[in-house]
């Protein structure tokens, strides 16, 4: 069995995983936000729901991260569990975006849901009408780059995610120390 050098071997136990998926959801976080403030490209529903997957991913390893390491010691059945939580949370957002990046590519229809207007009244719905208003789409990319929209990188990079986290599951060999 290859020996993996010793900085790698440390981010790639199941005991300090759930930091490393915290990260990567960060970074998938701070990058959408970046686009929306610095780019300008504002969010569409499904977006927003992509959000909400990175920050579950984000909150659960921190939280796991810190409770593998206060509760010392533990043990690697402990670990690989969280490290299995990161891998279902990455696969969910890995199966969110790829929804929306399917649906964006034309592979199937979305539904696209708007926000719940039970509550505008007359005069308000008459007074937007005459403001220009940027209707975001869900079907139709903002943003590409070789032909891949954010929501495909998001995608591919979940989906990465979780199959690294998988794999250090059953990594060997694993001592809890």
């Amino acid at each position: 069995m290859p020996v993996l050098p010793p900085l790698l071997d440390r981010w790639t136990r199941p005991d300090t995983w759930p930091l490393i998926g915290a990260l990567v959801s960060a970074s998938l976080l701070l990058g959408a936000f970046g686009f929306e403030v610095i780019g300008r490209y504002a969010p569409c529903p499904l977006c927003i729901e992509q959000r909400w997957a990175h920050a579950y991913l984000l909150f659960a390893g921190l939280v796991l991260f810190i409770g593998l390491n206060v509760l010392r010691p533990m043990n690697a059945l402990a670990a690989r569990a969280a490290t299995l939580v990161i891998a279902a949370l990455a696969g969910f957002s890995a199966w969110r975006a790829g929804y929306h990046a399917g649906g964006e590519y034309g592979f199937w229809r979305l539904d696209c849901l708007a926000a719940d207007t039970s509550s505008v009244s007359v005069e308000d719905l008459l007074s937007s009408l005459s403001t220009a208003t940027n209707v975001v789409l869900c079907d139709e990319p903002a943003w590409t780059l070789l032909g891949v929209s954010m929501a495909g990188y998001n995608a591919l990079i979940s989906g990465l995610l979780m199959l690294v986290s998988i794999l250090i599951v059953f990594r060997e060999p694993y001592r809890s120390e």
